[in-house]
């Protein structure tokens, strides 16, 4: 049956930090995740809130596929997968240093911060250079809960993910500097790109 429950709307906030799962923290108690997220524990772990963003959070699944033809059929006999990409994409509207290397695929220890300013040394690589891969979470709405005092959040969480596309940014006189920024996602030693969670919470 259609429910208007399962309708979401909604931005996510977008958290940037080291790849791999084991550096995710944990969902706890009646805690909203995205709370959990901007608190010591997890800055600690290397998690940063990229701020405000524009367009959204668009998460793509890009799979190929093969034809298998015969000379009896028309159509392909057999379609077998060949390959896949999935791909995360948003607009940071905070144009900081530190969103902008990330756009660029570079390290946070290529910025350097004094009391009065920043400085951000483009690393050019080097042949052979592998790209940086992070971590990403994106906290948004989930599928409207029933009942009073619930709160219904997901959570996307790629276990690692890297900017290899090209981005630019702008100083413009009526437009605001943001920082389009593409990943591209790929699977841990078991083929797994990352964990999709719905979660419901009893507020009090």
């Amino acid at each position: 049956m259609a429910t208007k429950k399962n309708v979401i709307v909604g931005a996510a906030s977008v958290f940037i930090g080291p790849s791999q799962q084991t550096s995710a923290p944990a969902a706890t108690g009646a805690t909203p995740f995205r709370t959990t997220m901007a608190a010591a524990p997890a800055v600690a772990l290397g998690w940063r809130d990229v701020g405000y963003t524009q367009d959204g959070l668009e998460v793509s699944n890009d799979p190929s596929y093969t034809d298998i033809e015969v000379d009896q059929l028309l159509d392909a006999v057999k379609v077998f997968q060949d390959g896949m990409s999935v791909t995360l994409a948003t607009t940071f509207a905070e144009a900081t240093l530190e969103n902008l290397l990330v756009a660029w695929g570079q390290a946070a220890a290529t910025l350097t911060s004094t009391s009065s300013d920043k400085t951000w040394l483009i690393d050019g690589g080097a042949l052979g250079s592998q790209p940086l891969e992070r971590g990403l979470i994106a906290v948004g709405p989930g599928p409207e809960i029933v009942g009073a005092n619930t709160y219904s959040e997901r959570t996307y969480h790629a276990f690692r993910v890297m900017s290899v596309d090209a981005s630019s940014t702008t100083l413009a006189r009526a437009d605001a500097t943001v920082v389009p920024v593409s990943f591209r996602a790929l699977p841990d030693d078991y083929g797994k790109y990352g964990i999709v969670r719905d979660r419901s919470i009893a507020l009090a």
